[in-house]
């Protein structure tokens, strides 16, 4: 591990990157814009740096700012969070040009993965069936499938050892044939460290980004591994940690507000509470008294638990966001827990 990691992102999955670093015994520095200098990212990091105005494309996506950051506060590493970032070959040279660890794929399959048209940049349906998501080491891909359905701006998301047969799309490829057919892929790329496939209808590749995807939760519950670990020990050219003995089912969710401020202005998140358990992936990108502005992506939590399939896991997902207290500001928690109820009727009456 290195021994000092920049973390270039904010929001929830920034908060879980800077968990991960600080738990294997490196010092985080954290990057915040004018309007973040009291984020909760910032806050929880060992270090912090100011790198540029509210508006993210003058400061969160700032590369030449990004690298300075990491020079100026002794980093040693670089650990893109944002899919923008992560997949900017750019961004990959300028870290490395300027001798600092890059924590991600190389420039090369960067450059391939854009002129393929599956770069970040590129939209991708929201019909979209799921993604692929896992490590690859420049051979394989080493990765679960995570489905997801969306409604009304909510997205519930789960993966399973052995999807119920309700659930299975016609025509859609097994969950092992799309590892397999998508490791090529990968490995034809040279694509090293954390990756996220997303297909189409038929399984077929129409995004590869890396970062830190809100669905790592999930998949590390069913994998038994940190996979931001094992990413950061492939940059150093080391071992991956190996894995534990994971869950059979995993279901989750991003908690999202449905309103932003206008830009000028921002609102006030006056209590935002979840889950005690440890068994929980919970990782917040807000607490309570924080504000919430115009300018980025509103995910204020995302959460995560595991079951002994998916029907057991929805239902001990309902439980646990039942737990969950957001006020000051509209999110689509109901929205997402009105999901999780349908589909684990269905799953109940075989009507999925």
């Amino acid at each position: 591990m290195p021994e000092v990691v920049l973390v270039a992102g904010r929001g929830p999955m920034a908060v879980r990157a800077i968990r991960s670093c600080q738990e294997s015994g490196a010092k985080v520095v954290a990057v915040y814009s004018e309007a973040e200098a009291n984020s909760l990212h910032a806050r929880l990091a060992d270090d912090s740096v100011l790198i540029g105005s509210s508006a993210p494309e003058a400061s969160y996506l700032d590369i030449a700012a990004l690298v300075e950051a990491a020079q100026v506060s002794g980093a040693h590493a670089v650990l893109p969070v944002h899919s923008i970032l992560a997949g900017s070959a750019d961004f990959a040279r300028a870290t490395i040009d300027a001798g600092l660890l890059w924590i991600g794929p190389s420039p090369t399959a960067l450059t391939a993965v854009d002129e393929a048209g599956w770069g970040a940049s590129h939209g991708v349906a929201v019909s979209s069936p799921g993604s692929v998501i896992g490590l690859a080491d420049g051979f394989r891909l080493d990765g679960l499938l995570v489905r997801r359905t969306t409604a009304e701006g909510a997205t519930l998301r789960w993966t399973s050892a052995e999807e119920p047969p309700d659930l299975a799309l016609e025509g859609f490829p097994s969950a092992a044939e799309l590892v397999a057919q998508l490791s090529d892929l990968v490995g034809e790329l040279g694509w090293r460290g954390l990756v996220c496939v997303s297909v189409d209808d038929d399984g077929a590749a129409v995004r590869v980004r890396g970062g830190v995807p809100a669905e790592l939760g999930l998949v590390e519950l069913r994998a038994g591994r940190d996979l931001l670990r094992a990413a950061i020990a492939l940059a150093e050219d080391g071992t991956p940690p190996a894995a534990s003995p994971g869950a059979p089912a995993a279901v989750g969710g991003s908690v999202r507000a449905r309103a932003v401020p206008p830009v000028g202005g921002h609102a006030s998140i006056t209590e935002l509470t979840g889950p005690e358990s440890q068994d929980v992936e919970w990782t917040a990108g807000y607490a309570t008294g924080d504000p919430l502005w115009p300018w980025y992506d509103p995910v204020l939590v995302v959460i995560g638990v595991a079951g002994d399939d998916v029907a057991d896991a929805v239902d001990e997902f309902l439980e646990v966001t039942a737990e969950i207290t957001v006020t000051g500001v509209p999110t689509d928690l109901d929205d997402l827990r009105v999901q999780a109820g349908g589909l684990a009727a269905r799953l109940r009456d075989g009507s999925a």
